[in-house]
């Protein structure tokens, strides 16, 4: 009996060892979002999982659960793949060279 209640106690302890803060940081730093549940499907890598949830450029960092680590998110409704369109800068495209403007560079006599 002892071995027991020892070993259900060691269980909840271990449990509770588990519980972590997750937060997500956007490109330039700023807090996206933070919660004990993982924001993302942690099956995968992060470099994955993340840009494509929260955008080019985002992070997240992960440690021991605080006191005010933030919400709990529903699995259902707040870990659905959002689409994130991201485009990146465009190249300059040169014009068509029957639309250029010719310039015609003067060479200068040495005298």
């Amino acid at each position: 009996m002892k071995k027991s209640v020892t070993f259900l106690a060691t269980l909840v302890l271990a449990a509770g060892a588990h519980a972590g803060c997750y937060t997500v940081l956007g490109p330039k730093g700023q807090v996206l979002q933070e919660s004990s549940t993982p924001p993302v499907d942690m099956a995968y890598q992060l470099h994955q999982t993340v840009p494509y949830a929260y955008g080019q450029g985002s992070t997240m960092v992960f440690g021991s659960a605080d006191r005010d680590c933030g919400v709990a998110l529903d699995r259902y409704y707040d870990l659905k793949t959002a689409q994130v369109v991201y485009e990146a800068p465009r190249k300059a495209t040169r014009k068509a060279k029957g639309k250029r403007k010719h310039v015609r560079k003067v060479r200068r006599s040495h005298p």
